[in-house]
Formats: structure tokens, sequence, C-alpha cells
């Protein structure tokens, strides 16, 4: 049988939310997309579930209604984020300044990840104004 992540094991990653070590139980990786930004360059991270949802206004709900098998190439995540409001303050998104926030929960075992995940449409400022560093 292969092996699980025990949840309550404390990773080495950081939350990009709150600056506290994340245990497996509530990670989740942080994937930020941006339209011009080649695959090779894509900016990952990691925070607790609870920090990402106290962020997301409570219309937002995070539901990882798709599921990938880890492998490339990532999943088409238009229908998440075309004419939908920024999922932080509410408001529209022009198109070239939308932010795709890949949000991935981890769903396979150890040796063969695979992920829960949706994307969330922001505004840099907002996603900037809650994250604890700056090169976010």
């Amino acid at each position: 049988m292969p092996r699980r992540r025990d949840p309550s094991f404390t990773t080495g990653h950081l939350c990009r939310l709150c600056g506290e070590l994340v245990p497996w139980g509530t990670i989740l990786r942080l994937i930020r997309v941006d339209p011009d930004t080649p695959g090779f360059m894509l900016s990952e991270s990691a925070c607790h579930s609870e920090c990402l949802a106290q962020h997301l206004r409570p219309e937002v709900p995070l539901t990882f209604h798709r599921h990938w098998n880890g492998r490339a190439p990532m999943l088409a995540d238009d229908a998440d984020v075309d004419a939908k409001p920024c999922a932080m303050c509410g408001q529209a998104i022009a198109p070239d300044t939308l932010v795709r926030l890949r949000v991935q929960r981890p769903a396979g075992t150890v040796k063969a990840p695979e992920f829960d995940e949706q994307t969330l449409p922001l505004h840099f400022d907002c996603l900037a104004a809650v994250s604890t560093t700056r090169l976010f």
C-alpha cells in the first residue's frame, strides 16, 4: 500500500498569508499564473487552507472541482476566471491585469503527487496586500 502523508506532519513550507509553518493536513499549493509568463517561470508557494479562506469573499468557496494528475500540461481553467470578479474584493478585473491563482490541494501519495484544484481570479494588488512577501 502506498504511503500517505501524515496530516499533522509540519512541512518546511511557510504560509504565504500568515508566515507560519504549514502542516500537510491543511497545506494548499499556490501557483500564480499570469498570461504572459512562461511555464518554467511560474511563481509557487503554499498556505494554510484556513488562511486563504479567510481572505476570500464568502460567496467564493474553495471547491477544488478539478483533479489534476500532476503531469504537464495543466488543465484548462478558463471557466474559473472568465468574466469573474476578483475573489477577494469583488471588483471587475481588466483582462490585462488578471492574476490567476491556481489553488491545489494534495490528493495523491507521496511518490505520485496528484492534486484537486481550482483557479481564483485576482487583482495583483489584492494578492499583494495579504501576502507576507513582496515577491508574490
